[in-house]
């Protein structure tokens, strides 16, 4: 009878290291393209302050609102900068309240932005290249387009690896020029009105102040 205890703890012991040693393989597998893949397009909705970091190690702390399919809004809280981006219908917005100039627009499918914003990404696109850089604490994707049709076309996503969770982007300008996003506390999924990404809105309100 003794024997028989013996040999059941000998192997209730070797059924658990075995499940230890199986949980500790899938949960320290590697990150792959697939899953960060996967997650950005579980995202339907971003609102988060941001610290905004060029390559001078400048600040300007503001606030991004983000819903999918191609809606975004970047504003700032500080005097540093009196930008307002705003994005719908295909277009990106760039109103500069201290100039009289028309606000500059942009297709969103010709800024990197658009790794962010639409609905179904594929990092495997033939028409870009995707980089996963591991570090320690962190991941870094790369997303490059082949043929970029304005600036680099060029957007590098930083994630936390444990569980994934997006902390921001950095978007370079030129070879020396880069403009870093960090994100403060961000809110997934959320219901975010329309009415914050409308364009003409706020087209009209920048025309009416210069009145």
């Amino acid at each position: 009878m003794g024997n028989l205890k013996k040999l059941s703890i000998k192997f209730f012991l070797t059924i658990f290291f075995i499940m230890v040693s199986y949980n500790n393989f899938v949960f320290s597998r590697e990150i792959n393209l697939k899953d960060i893949e996967n997650y950005l397009n579980s995202i339907s909705s971003l609102n988060s302050e941001i610290v905004q970091t060029d390559q001078n190690g400048n600040e300007i702390f503001g606030s991004l609102k983000l819903k999918k399919p191609g809606k975004l809004r970047i504003e700032y809280f500080n005097n540093k900068s009196d930008h307002l981006i705003v994005g719908s219908n295909g277009i990106i917005a760039i109103i500069d309240y201290n100039s009289n100039s028309e606000p500059l627009r942009y297709p969103i499918k010709g800024t990197p932005l658009k790794f962010l914003s639409e609905n179904d990404i594929n990092l495997n696109d033939k028409r870009i290249v995707s980089k996963l850089k591991k570090n320690k604490n962190f991941i870094k994707l790369e997303i490059k387009e082949k043929k970029p049709t304005i600036g680099l076309g060029k957007i590098i996503l930083k994630f936390q690896t444990d569980p994934i969770k997006i902390l921001g982007w950095e978007i370079p300008i030129s070879e020396i020029e880069t403009t870093e996003i960090e994100l403060s506390q961000p809110k997934f999924n959320k219901n975010l009105d329309d009415d914050l990404f409308y364009i003409a809105a706020e087209i009209m309100k920048f025309k009416n102040s210069k009145n």
